[in-house]
């Protein structure tokens, strides 16, 4: 992965998230993890504040913590997500949360509904998302609007990204500045150019609706 890389997937996710420098996300998932990388980077692009913690979810310590520092904002995976069902979220004093953002596979459809309504009740927003690593992080998101009529979807590209369904294969195609260089399998393949050109094939199947939104229908 390139700076460029990087740089822009930051950049695209702060927009379309509207980051700014008077968020507090609380580090719920690890920084070696392109998830939670790419949530350091795209907060640090908009010159917030970050909530440094190694407490796992199921501890009295997070929770404490996410409240006193005020935490504006939490990531998470599937797992993540049952877990914050299994303890009961609503029902901890959280008075500065407003965000929660969910990628890293797919949600079930459940769990999706149960955190929109969740979101309703307490006007959190809730964004569910779809990314590769190959493409640093995160390459498409549901709109907050759009959430509640398409629990099964994927949304549409991030800015400056542009989704396509290979008419053959019905494979996913992802185009963008966020698309690595290439793999390395050695240290020499660091020196090579970039192979890729900016774009990638997903290897997941995929379909668009008449309204310009996609679902995951399968892997390749």
């Amino acid at each position: 992965l390139s700076y460029q890389n990087l740089a822009t997937n930051a950049e695209s996710i702060a927009e379309y998230l509207q980051l700014s420098d008077s968020e507090r996300p609380i580090t719920t998932l690890p920084m070696h993890y392109s998830y939670g990388l790419s949530v350091i980077n795209s907060h640090l692009h908009v010159n917030a504040t970050l909530l440094l913690t190694q407490a796992s979810i199921s501890t009295r310590e997070f929770w404490d913590f996410a409240s006193r520092q005020q935490a504006t904002s939490m990531a998470g995976v599937p797992y993540t997500y049952q877990m914050f069902k299994q303890i009961r979220i609503e029902n901890i004093e959280l008075p500065s949360l407003r965000t929660l953002t969910q990628a890293g596979g797919r949600l079930s459809t459940p769990l999706v509904k149960y955190f929109t309504d969740l979101s309703e009740k307490k006007s959190w927003q809730f964004y569910v998302m779809y990314g590769q690593t190959e493409a640093t992080a995160r390459i498409s998101y549901v709109p907050l609007n759009i959430l509640k009529e398409k629990p099964d979807s994927i949304g549409v590209a991030i800015p400056k990204g542009k989704l396509s369904i290979d008419a053959e294969t019905s494979e996913l195609i992802y185009q963008g500045p966020n698309v690595m260089m290439g793999y390395a399998e050695s240290s020499e393949d660091l020196a090579k150019g970039d192979e890729l050109n900016g774009l990638l094939k997903t290897g997941d199947f995929a379909k668009q609706d008449k309204d310009g939104f996609f679902s995951i229908t399968g892997r390749s």
